[in-house]
């Protein structure tokens, strides 16, 4: 693996946290959030919103979340602390997580198209399941491009740090970028 061959101990773990339930609880929270937004930017424009204002997911999310109620935003918020004091446990035995992008090869076109909301809803989560995590912890995570699947379609690896630890992530990546230039066959 390219990551030992740097010089990096590299050991397998599980992910202290559970896919379905951190997309439930994101879902809840970035729900609100496009709301919040939203409404503010309408408030500040002076209007309401306009059909071609957004695309149509984003307005079935938007109308979605409307009515949710504060108890469900109050319960996500703990939620999201409790997921977070799991994933920051993890750090105690490791400097970064390491993983993929995408917790499945990259899809198709039209998959996760905007346009089509019922089929983003679902596949999206599914495919963010590695990175959606870092959205509701607040921990620093980025996404590297590292080669190409065998249909030569693209692929990124995802390394995380805790809370505050964005100068931890830039160290590994350069490490890989000069290792092995974007474009160059996969090899972690």
């Amino acid at each position: 693996m390219l990551c030992e061959r740097l010089g990096h101990v590299v050991a397998e773990t599980a992910a202290p946290y559970r896919p379905d339930d951190v997309a439930r609880t994101s879902g809840v929270l970035m729900g609100a959030d496009l709301v919040a937004q939203i409404d503010a930017r309408l408030a500040l424009l002076g209007r309401p919103l306009a059909d071609d204002d957004i695309e149509p997911f984003t307005r079935v999310l938007y109308d979605t979340n409307r009515a949710l109620p504060a108890a469900d935003v109050s319960r996500a918020l703990r939620r999201a602390q409790e997921i977070g004091w799991r994933v920051g446990a993890a750090f105690a035995a490791y400097d970064v997580l390491l993983t993929p992008t995408l917790a499945w090869p990259t899809p198709r076109l039209g998959v996760l198209d905007t346009a089509d909301p019922e089929s983003v809803y679902r596949h999206a989560s599914v495919y963010s399941a590695f990175t959606s995590v870092h959205n509701v912890t607040g921990t620093p995570a980025m996404s590297v491009p590292f080669g190409h699947d065998s249909a030569g379609l693209p692929l990124g690896v995802q390394f995380a740090a805790p809370l505050g630890g964005e100068g931890t992530l830039l160290a590994p990546a350069a490490q890989l970028e000069r290792a092995a230039p974007w474009g160059s066959p996969p090899g972690l």
